[in-house]
């Protein structure tokens, strides 16, 4: 959009919302008033509780995502949406933004963008979730992350996960060992390097091997057995695996 439709745009905010780790943004059962939200900085996950009462993490969110895009025809939220660390997102009126595109080409092209690209994310997600494969679920996972949130230009792209090991796992239907035994592995074949929760994509093919079910030469010809409980026996494990004992 030109600078005259990002101000239109700016106009139609009906109030920023700032928020820290674990501030909820929207929760179960409230009303949903045909409000979406535009995440200007932070990053966000959403959650239903199964049967058991316990969270399940349905989704995450960051920079430039729309939130409340699947309740806008609801009365009141079904899950609940909280900040993953400082964060900030414009509210907006669904009813008002629409009537606003109708007005200026600009705003609708962009919204359009917007919901497809998402749609389209949201579809890729609910396919690596799916996936029997630990290793491969894991890689898809960080490269989607990496596609997302990096320059695809910088040759060493550069990630911050606001959500924790064990977020990943309850998200990627894994144990919090498995990811910490996959974040360690794929540090020894140089392909990422870890620090705290900022994650450097060295070597961009390798994961995507990883992530189309095929292995990279390792580093190192040492191999250790792994376990299965994330495996399908058709699965062979990759070598240098080893279980780390959850941080």
């Amino acid at each position: 959009m030109n600078d005259a439709d990002c101000g239109r745009v700016s106009g139609l905010v009906l109030q920023q919302h700032h928020l820290v780790r674990g501030d909820a943004l929207q929760g179960v059962n409230e009303p949903v008033r045909g409000r979406w939200y535009a995440i200007r900085s932070g990053q966000f996950k959403s959650f239903q509780a199964d049967q058991h009462g316990k969270p399940c993490i349905t989704r995450f969110a960051s920079e430039g995502d729309l939130l409340g895009l699947d309740s806008l025809d609801l009365d009141r939220y079904t899950d609940s949406t909280t900040a993953l660390c400082d964060s900030t997102v414009c509210e907006f009126s669904y009813p008002q933004l629409i009537e606003a595109a109708r007005h200026f080409p600009g705003l609708a092209r962009s919204l359009e963008w917007r919901l497809s690209k998402q749609l389209g994310q949201q579809q890729e997600l609910g396919l690596l979730v799916r996936c029997d494969y630990a290793e491969q679920k894991f890689a898809q996972f960080l490269s989607h992350q990496a596609w997302k949130g990096g320059d695809q230009n910088d040759h060493v792209p550069q990630l911050h996960l606001a959500l924790s090991r064990k977020e990943i796992a309850d998200y990627l239907d894994l144990t919090h060992a498995t990811v910490t035994r996959m974040i360690s592995h794929l540090q020894e074949l140089g392909i990422i390097s870890v620090r705290y929760r900022q994650l450097r994509l060295l070597d961009r093919p390798a994961l995507h091997q990883i992530a189309a079910g095929q292995h990279p030469a390792s580093k190192g010809s040492a191999s250790t057995a792994s376990d299965n409980t994330d495996h399908h026996p058709a699965w062979q494990p990759m070598p240098g695996i080893h279980l780390l004992s959850p941080e």
